[in-house]
């Protein structure tokens, strides 16, 4: 695959803040159909990665009263420069184990990469053009 992890990525990026309560968290994956986000401080430098795993995990502890996405995180987060080629992106997702990877300038969130981006760009980049009906 040709390109770089810019032009994978979806630009407008749920993030949350590492005191954020499971809970609160919780509802909003629940309510937006969301899978996971990046962690990020005051500066969107990404702290983090809190996957659906991880919050169910909590959940299921029954500690989401007072856990906050901090204490649950996954960290350190892989991250990608916007300028990683798309290749190395898929090694990391594979070698990572992950299915989301946050995309980053200058160390600051920028994007974030889904199965959902990869399998457009495959649509839209690699597979041949579906026949035409006659």
């Amino acid at each position: 695959m040709k390109g770089h992890a810019r032009h994978l990525m979806t630009e407008n990026v749920f993030a949350l803040a590492p005191d954020t309560l499971v809970s609160e968290v919780a509802r909003q994956f629940a309510k937006n159909g969301l899978s996971g986000a990046p962690v990020v401080d005051a500066d969107h430098r990404v702290l983090g990665f809190l996957s659906e795993t991880d919050l169910l995990g909590s959940l299921l502890r029954g500690d989401q009263e007072e856990a906050t996405v901090g204490d649950v995180m996954g960290k350190p987060a892989l991250v990608v420069d916007e300028f990683t080629p798309t290749d190395e992106v898929m090694n990391v997702l594979r070698q990572g184990n992950i299915h989301h990877v946050p995309v980053v300038r200058e160390g600051r969130l920028v994007g974030i990469i889904t199965p959902r981006d990869i399998l457009k760009y495959f649509v839209e980049h690699a597979l041949p053009p579906p026949e035409q009906l006659a």
